[in-house]
């Protein structure tokens, strides 16, 4: 059984908006509540507006996801090349252009062998991504760097505040929603092209993939959303790039699954995934670091670990700290977490510098 709840809503104010979304306060009930419009799907709404939103996020008190959603009333013509339908079979489904089929300017780019310019990191979280490419163009200033948006989380780019904050810095380039997700500056139909379109349409040479904001978890072997990781890796490998497993680390997390190397990085790696794979790790104080190591010697020898000191993200995290928080924590309540997203942006430079890349990893 499902249930999807429907409301009507009286739009109160707009707190801000862009090309793509509207952040609203609606009455509801005689409360006033936050929710968003996405202008993909259909059109502006203005103050004392009546509309119909979605309130089973808010009424399941969830948590990134816990906003209310407008419904769209009229839809907007894009003319272009696109064929392709995201939100397939659905009310909301809606076209788009994707860059690799017939019609697009770039198809026969993706006729043709790929081979990825630079490193790709598959990172499990949302909230990687800000400090993952903070601190990759703090060590490398001229970075092109594209982040690939997945289609397990959160499915509209515009959700996301980091993605708006990271293009206003300059700090990310472009970005790619492949699968489902929608709404980035190309659209792809799968993760493979979604690399390929990085790397030859936005001239990538540094490529973070991860999923939209919201993570699923069921406490479970395999019953997670960050699974998908294995699946993108299995992508890089294929297309001949350097596959950086970004890994989830932490200590204060009460439940021992986390506690260390999480057992999420540890399900891709392990079961997920079978190729090669690079995997940074903080240089942590004893006894953690002793904690990593251990958790290291019982992956497979494909499993490459390297240690790299990520402490140069501090600063950065004092810098911007509104683009450090993950799971509500920031820097100062979880440093480890972020020590590790600076280990794997240092260990990304070098990959980078070491060029040309090898076309596998080799498996010492």
């Amino acid at each position: 059984m499902s249930n999807l709840n429907l409301k009507q809503a009286l739009v109160a104010s707009i707190e801000s908006q862009d090309a793509a979304i509207q952040h609203l306060r609606v009455l509801l009930d005689g409360r006033e509540e936050r929710a968003v419009n996405y202008l993909a799907l259909g059109e502006e709404v203005s103050v004392g507006q009546k509309v119909v939103v979605n309130t089973t996020a808010v009424d399941l008190a969830l948590g990134s996801g816990g906003v209310h959603f407008v419904l769209p009333r009229a839809a907007q013509l894009d003319w272009g090349w696109g064929h392709q339908m995201k939100l397939r079979y659905t009310p909301l489904q809606l076209r788009v252009n994707c860059a690799e089929e017939q019609d697009s300017p770039w198809h026969r780019l993706f006729t043709q062998d790929c081979r990825l310019n630079g490193p790709v990191l598959a990172a499990e979280l949302h909230s990687m991504l800000p400090p993952l490419a903070l601190a990759i163009k703090a060590l490398d200033a001229k970075a092109r760097i594209v982040y690939i948006h997945t289609d397990d989380r959160a499915l509209p780019a515009a959700f996301s505040r980091n993605i708006t904050t990271l293009k206003k810095l300059g700090v990310i380039s472009q970005v790619i929603t492949s699968g489902h997700s929608f709404g980035g500056d190309l659209e792809t139909v799968n993760i493979f092209t979604g690399l390929q379109a990085a790397a030859q349409v936005a001239g990538a040479n540094y490529i973070i993939a991860a999923m939209g904001p919201g993570i699923a978890g069921t406490g479970t072997k395999y019953g997670f959303s960050g699974l998908e990781q294995g699946f993108l890796l299995q992508g890089v490998r294929a297309l001949g790039g350097v596959p950086v497993q970004v890994p989830r680390i932490g200590f204060i997390d009460s439940r021992n699954r986390h506690r260390g190397i999480s057992h999420h990085t540890l399900t891709v790696l392990t079961k997920a995934y079978a190729g090669s794979v690079f995997l940074p790790l903080p240089l942590l104080r004893q006894p953690r670091r002793r904690i990593l190591a251990h958790q290291v010697e019982q992956l497979p020898q494909r499993c490459r670990a390297h240690w790299r000191d990520g402490s140069f993200i501090n600063p950065i995290s004092r810098e911007h700290p509104q683009l450090f928080s993950s799971m509500g924590r920031n820097f100062q309540e979880n440093p480890d977490f972020f020590l590790a997203l600076g280990a794997a942006a240092r260990l990304a430079v070098e990959v980078y510098r070491s060029k040309p890349f090898p076309k596998r990893i080799a498996i010492k």
